[in-house]
């Protein structure tokens, strides 16, 4: 996903974009706004251009091994948690159970809906979560070192989402994270998030997209 891929949002770009230049990348950033504002899209192009191994002045390189790979959402130092639906008969869940299907929807839509995702993966009416057992999936990944990029990327879409246990398990890693790990924590309803995750991530806020840009 590359910035010049998003409608708008120039002063959101431009500040993820001096971050990187200035070498000063918060740990830990809640970015948050409505439904349709670009905040996914904005999290992964950010993401693409930390690891890009030729940024140029606004924007990733879009050719490098990384940037390809972060085309597909497959780097290996890119880690997707999101809300799944559990399946009926099965007693835990994770987010890397349906990767390929959150790849296949981001890929064919970076703006898809809440509820075309949770229909996706279990039908009509549906709602899901991050389940408690997650906690262990991000802890186990961020332990490990990173594969090919400087910083290892941990990309939450819907924290509020979060079980209870799961988010509290988190608040240690988010307040003392590993050297060169980065949270994007993406949310729609930032304010229901527990208020210790919030204390720990710096706030951004995504605004609607200006209408002379649609």
């Amino acid at each position: 996903m590359l910035f010049s891929d998003i409608i708008g949002q120039q002063h959101i770009k431009a500040r993820f974009i001096k971050s990187v230049k200035e070498q000063r990348i918060p740990h830990a950033q809640l970015i948050c706004g409505g439904n349709g504002h670009g905040k996914r899209a904005l999290a992964m192009a950010y993401a693409q251009y930390i690891c890009c191994e030729n940024k140029g002045e606004n924007d990733s390189c879009g050719s490098c091994s990384s940037c390809l790979k972060f085309a597909k959402l497959a780097h290996p130092d890119l880690h997707l948690v999101f809300p799944v639906v559990k399946p009926s008969g099965k007693d835990q869940v994770v987010s890397d159970d349906f990767v390929t299907q959150f790849r296949e929807s981001f890929i064919e839509n970076s703006y898809f809906s809440e509820s075309s995702w949770f229909e996706k993966i279990g039908g009509s009416g549906k709602q899901g979560m991050i389940y408690s057992n997650e906690s262990s999936e991000i802890i186990r990944k961020l332990s490990l070192k990173t594969y090919e990029s400087e910083y290892k990327i941990m990309f939450i879409w819907q924290p509020e989402k979060m079980h209870n246990s799961c988010a509290n398990k988190l608040l240690k890693i988010l307040e003392e994270p590993p050297a060169k790990t980065i949270f994007l924590l993406v949310s729609d309803a930032p304010d229901t998030i527990i208020s210790t995750i919030q204390s720990r991530a710096q706030r951004i806020n995504v605004p609607p997209i200006e209408t002379e840009c649609i």
